[in-house]
């Protein structure tokens, strides 16, 4: 790949007016050839002062590019970094004048950040091909500085973009040719981070089994116990248990995500425990496992309703609908779903209205209740096609299919029936095309077409074979053979006799009952009575056991209605209690108050009656020098009770404020949102750390943080504060700080971490920034948002400042 430099004469005129630049370029190359060369320095002046003079006259320059003409190449950069999601094309001219700068300056780490930024603002604007030269060219410089971190970083996300645009193989010989560098590097996190993406890959090509084979490995690189590698490996878990879901391994898709919860419940991440709950709660569910899903759906609700998580919410609301739905508790399966639909109409999502009404019309179908299902279904129906997936659409088409051909509607049923079955062919899926081919056979038998059933049965039973579908070939050949009973009684019987084999096979009762059927009517058809009779009494046989497990099922969902019912009275139960305690505090406090007013009246009435006149003034004297010896008790009591104070909101080892202190703090400030203003804050984390006190001791270790904590005090303005959130991270409040300002004080700390001695020892720091502009309505949301920040200059190679910005909550 080639990549195209610009040439600049002037800064910040030709960045601002480039094409009149390269017009006075071309006019001087012109005039060379035509006059002698002392006359072109003269024509220079001339056509620059006309140059500027309309520059003036005609065009005022944005106050952008006047206020960053002075700018160095790294403040340039921090300003496009700053302007990523707000401004791209500004973004992208500042970027370029940054790298134009620092190539210059031969300055090649931040040509290379310069690069990497490039390709991020390419990739926003879809341009993968630009993105990739960009960040090859990042690889290339940090392979040059024998940065080996930053060259495997940036590595990586070129891969990535290779899979962005579809382009495989070349993303995958990346990944390959990557692999061994990671393991020369060492370092275990970066040779997991190559086998999960070389994994996301086979997953975006819904490779399922490859995936999991690249993702499966990584595991082994994940054991340390830090946060950021612990996410990860969660993270992996959770991408393996959806690379079984699309597999159909149930169980494996229960147990991934079962390991995925344990670990966002150690890392207290309730948005992900809930979401991880839903989805294991569906994994379960189609294990058949409903007590254990329905109490996993509960949890994962009672959590959403503690969150601002909207879309998780409305998810689980479905999730929990259908587990209801599954265990006949219909009611409160309407109920689930109808809060999720409703929401969804709120905000206009089409694909997320037909979703739930597919769901609505099937709890109607359950209940008989075919008009009021008929009415959801044909809501799907009429969303504008563009704007809900084809499946939805294809699933409401069929259910419209199978009602209409119940109440014997044929022609409505086949042409619903063939719409859905030409959009699963079109979408490739195979198993839903099976079904759709045999509901269209249904259609035609019910016409009394045979020739057209048999010819979609068959197609049904082709479909099912190819994708190795038991049940879906046993419920093809059953009907298939019905027809040719009669004319083709032998074929029918080879095709019933492989049916039974394979209901035995997969222990499908109810199908090897509708097998004898068929078999007993074949085998009279041709009239063989004992044969007849003997599956006549196999069907009769099978039909008792059928009734009996059917009456046990039936009593599992009885349990599991009133396990539900359980859950429901001890959270209400709960509920009263602590009201009742609520109450029973009240009434407690006003007795306490009262009998301190009893005791107080009644030591004025035995003071009155105990001291005469004539004690009164020993009294005061004696009250006096009371008052003294308090005093001087409550003086000294008030000191100490201070430095107590001082100590329990201070971290002892670094005199920061203590992660309880910040917390009082803010949620001081977030008590209203309103008045609240501009209000940032920045988490601060030490870069390597741990290899600190591996390599110096706790000891240096200890002076390091004390150290660090230091430069942070001394960086900010009076009325900010630090806090030691926890080991080696601190956050800075900025009250009244916008944006920019705190960008700034993160880059000032981060320059004087980077240039400080401890002990001989260098360290640097890795920060997140983020504003209340951005939406918080808690502290906790507040702190996720610089998390993820710090999180991804963490992933970029460290020993940079990071704004969150909305993406982020994607990666």
């Amino acid at each position: 790949m080639q990549l195209h430099s610009h040439l600049y004469l002037w800064y910040p005129v030709t960045s601002a007016h480039p094409r009149k630049s390269l017009c006075i370029q071309a006019a001087l190359k012109s005039f060379k050839k035509l006059i002698p060369k002392y006359a072109v320095r003269v024509l220079f002046n001339i056509i620059l002062a006309f140059y500027f003079t309309t520059a003036n006259s005609q065009e005022n320059p944005p106050q952008t590019q006047i206020e960053v003409a002075n700018l160095s190449a790294t403040e340039l950069l921090r300003k496009a970094k700053s302007l990523q999601h707000s401004d791209q094309s500004l973004s992208t001219q500042l970027a370029n004048d940054s790298l134009r700068l620092s190539k210059i300056n031969k300055n090649q780490p931040v040509s290379a950040q310069a690069h990497t930024l490039l390709g991020e603002l390419a990739q926003q604007a879809k341009d993968l091909d630009q993105a990739l030269q960009h960040f090859l060219q990042a690889i290339f410089i940090y392979k040059n500085m024998n940065d080996m971190q930053n060259q495997i970083m940036s590595s990586i996300v070129y891969a990535e973009t290779f899979f962005a645009a579809n382009r495989y193989v070349e993303g995958d010989k990346i990944l390959d040719e990557l692999l061994p560098i990671t393991h020369q590097y060492g370092e275990e996190l970066p040779i997991a981070l190559v086998l999960i993406t070389k994994g996301n890959g086979y997953y975006q090509q819904k490779h399922y089994d490859d995936a999991i084979a690249q993702y499966t490995p990584a595991l082994k690189y994940l054991s340390d116990k830090d946060e950021v590698t612990q996410k990860h490996r969660a993270d992996t878990y959770k991408i393996i248990a959806q690379s079984y879901k699309r597999l159909k391994n149930r169980e494996q898709t229960a147990s991934f995500y079962t390991k995925a919860l344990a670990i966002y419940t150690a890392l207290q991440d309730p948005k992900l425990m809930a979401r991880t709950l839903n989805t294991l709660a569906e994994a379960e569910r189609y294990l058949g496992n409903y007590l254990i899903a329905l109490d996993y759906s509960i949890h994962g609700l009672k959590l959403h309703e503690r969150l601002d998580d909207p879309i998780g919410y409305v998810k689980a609301l479905m999730g929990a609908g259908i587990i209801f739905r599954h265990i006949g508790s219909y009611e409160k399966s309407l109920e689930h779903i109808h809060k999720a639909h409703l929401f969804y109409k709120k905000m206009n999502d089409v694909s997320g209205i037909a979703k739930t009404s597919n769901e609505l019309g099937f709890i109607y179908t359950q209940l008989d209740q075919v008009d009021q299902a008929k009415s959801f279904y044909q809501i799907t129906i009429d969303q504008p096609e563009k704007k809900i997936e084809p499946q939805t659409l294809a699933t409401a088409l069929r259910e419209m299919a199978v009602i209409d051909l119940g109440s014997g509607d044929y022609e409505s049923a086949k042409v619903m029936a063939q719409k859905a079955h030409k959009i699963y062919q079109n979408d490739n899926d195979k198993s839903k095309a099976s079904i759709s081919a045999r509901i269209i056979g249904n259609i035609y038998r019910a016409q009394q077409d045979d020739t057209n059933a048999i010819a979609y049965y068959r197609e049904s039973l082709s479909l099912a074979t190819e994708i190795g579908s038991e049940i879906y070939q046993i419920k093809a050949q059953t009907p298939l053979a019905g027809i040719l009973i009669g004319e083709h009684t032998e074929e029918a019987i080879d095709l019933l006799k492989k049916a039974l084999e394979l209901a035995i096979q997969i222990d499908s009762k109810t199908q090897k009952l509708y097998v004898y059927r068929e078999l007993r009517k074949a085998e009279k058809s041709r009239g063989n009575i004992a044969e007849s009779l003997h599956y006549a009494e196999e069907e009769i046989a099978l039909t008792k056991i059928i009734q009996e497990e059917r009456e046990d099922n039936e009593l599992v969902l009885v349990k599991a209605k009133l396990y539900s019912h359980k859950k429901e009275m001890e959270l209400k139960s709960l509920k009263e209690i602590t009201k009742l305690d609520q109450i029973e505090l009240i009434k407690k406090k006003s007795e306490i108050e009262i009998a301190e007013q009893e005791r107080k009246i009644s030591e004025l009435e035995l003071t009155k009656n105990k001291y005469a006149s004539i004690a009164l003034s020993s009294l005061l004297a004696i009250c006096l020098l009371a008052v003294i010896l308090l005093s001087r008790r409550f003086v000294h009591s008030r000191k100490h009770n201070k430095e107590l104070g001082y100590l329990a909101a201070r971290d002892p080892l670094t005199n920061c404020y203590n992660r309880r202190i910040l917390f009082d703090l803010m949620n001081r400030d977030f008590a209203d949102l309103e008045l609240l203003g501009e209000y940032c804050i920045i988490l601060a984390d030490i870069d390597q750390f741990k290899a600190v006190n591996d390599n110096y001791g706790h000891t240096t270790g200890d002076s390091v943080l004390r150290a660090v904590a230091d430069i942070l005090q001394d960086s900010i303005r009076q009325n900010d504060i630090v806090a030691r959130f926890g080991g080696e991270e601190f956050c800075v409040v900025l009250p009244g700080a916008s944006q920019d300002q705190a960008m700034r004080i993160a880059e000032t700390i981060r320059r004087k971490i980077e240039t400080s001695h401890f002990d001989d020892v260098t360290v640097t720091c890795s920060f997140g920034v983020t504003s209340i502009q951005f939406n918080a309505k808690t502290p906790q949301e507040l702190i996720d948002q610089a998390d993820l920040a710090l999180y991804k200059s963490k992933s970029n190679g460290r020993n940079q400042v990071t704004l969150w910005d909305q993406s982020l909550e994607r990666q």
